[in-house]
């Protein structure tokens, strides 16, 4: 579940602004690289996005007016239970096909912590965001867009399932490539 969380003003506490939809943003993101690389009616192609950059984008979406440095774009891992694991979106990279797009999201614990109320609980206090750059820290979730650059639909795959991603040789090469996996021998 993706969520929107805002600084408190003149707080260090974060309160839930509202729950996300990622796929359409995502797909716009995938469209524009295509118009920019114009990749071959068969050819694969990759493109990304920043955590920040995407962020960006959601506050902008939903129409928040604050300074977007003000927001955090984050998955809720533990959604309606009272321990908290909130994991910070830190990059994005893709490498879409013409009909659907695996993707993987690199990511950051942001929080993990008590959330008595659930989501409805302020987070006392995030991570640092320049956190998202400890490697050792990152965690990695493989996902697939049902939207390629020549169309497809503007959704998750398995309609309403995000974790289902069956990857294809070069696409999980290449996507492992992205968060700094080499192949052996």
């Amino acid at each position: 579940m993706f969520m929107l969380y805002r600084a408190a003003k003149g707080s260090a506490e974060w309160r839930f602004v509202k729950t996300v939809s990622l796929a359409k943003l995502l797909v716009e993101r995938i469209l524009a690289e295509a118009r920019t690389k114009q990749p071959g009616a068969e050819a694969r192609m990759d493109w990304e996005i920043s955590g920040r950059e995407l962020c960006d984008h959601v506050v902008s979406d939903v129409g928040e007016h604050e300074p977007t440095d003000d927001y955090r774009l984050v998955i809720d891992a533990t959604y309606r239970r009272e321990d908290a694991v909130l994991l910070e979106i830190c990059h994005v990279w893709g490498y879409a096909d013409p009909r659907w797009s695996p993707l993987v999201l690199r990511l950051s614990v942001a929080y993990d912590n008590s959330r008595p109320k659930g989501r409805e609980t302020p987070v006392e206090q995030f991570e640092p965001e320049d956190e998202c750059g400890r490697a050792a820290d990152f965690v990695h979730e493989f996902l697939y867009l049902q939207h390629g650059h020549h169309g497809g639909k503007m959704s998750w795959g398995r309609t309403g399932f995000t974790n289902a991603a069956l990857l294809y040789a070069p696409h999980l090469e290449h996507l492992l490539n992205k968060i700094g996996f080499k192949r052996a021998g």
